[in-house]
């Protein structure tokens, strides 16, 4: 009964947010044509809104109905889990995320500390291999860039890291 609950709350939701969006365009005519400020400009610039706001609506009439049907037939999509290249450090390291990676040159977006995991996150006595793991379920395909400190005995090394999201 979940996956039914589920549904008729996406069709609830979206059926709120369409009906509060008609309500504010209807109202703001309104208000003009009270004031007696309703003119041809005025009319086409709510027709206007009003084939945007109906187009949309469709087509997130239909978004919902593909959501729903693939939630009801068992076809939802699964996290997305992205695993990087190996990376090196020195043998029998700690390792640790040195802050979130960043994407691009702009560092307009990052992916949180809380998404990723470092495997394994203490190496062996001659390992010097690693991975990144993340769960990058709705970040922006991209290649995020960061640090790990590796710290042994010797002091703690940086060694860059990225993991890219498709």
């Amino acid at each position: 009964m979940g996956r039914v609950n589920d549904v008729l709350q996406g069709y609830t939701t979206l059926a709120s947010s369409l009906l509060e969006r008609w309500g504010a365009l209807a109202s703001k005519a309104a208000s003009r044509v009270d004031a007696g400020e309703y003119d041809v400009a005025g009319a086409s610039e709510d027709a206007t809104a009003g084939v945007k706001l109906a187009t949309e609506g469709g087509m997130l009439w239909a978004a919902e109905a593909v959501e729903a049907a693939c939630a009801l037939g068992g076809f939802e999509a699964g996290p997305e889990r992205v695993t990087s290249q190996p990376f090196h450090a020195p043998a029998g390291a700690s390792l640790k995320l040195f802050g979130p990676l960043v994407k691009g040159p702009s560092l307009e977006a990052t992916m949180p500390v809380s998404v990723l995991s470092i495997h394994p996150p203490q190496l062996g006595p001659r390992e010097t291999e690693f991975t990144l793991r993340a769960e990058a379920t709705g970040l922006h395909g991209a290649t995020y860039v960061g640090k790990v400190e590796a710290t042994t005995d010797a002091g703690t090394t940086p060694v860059t890291v990225w993991i890219t999201v498709p």
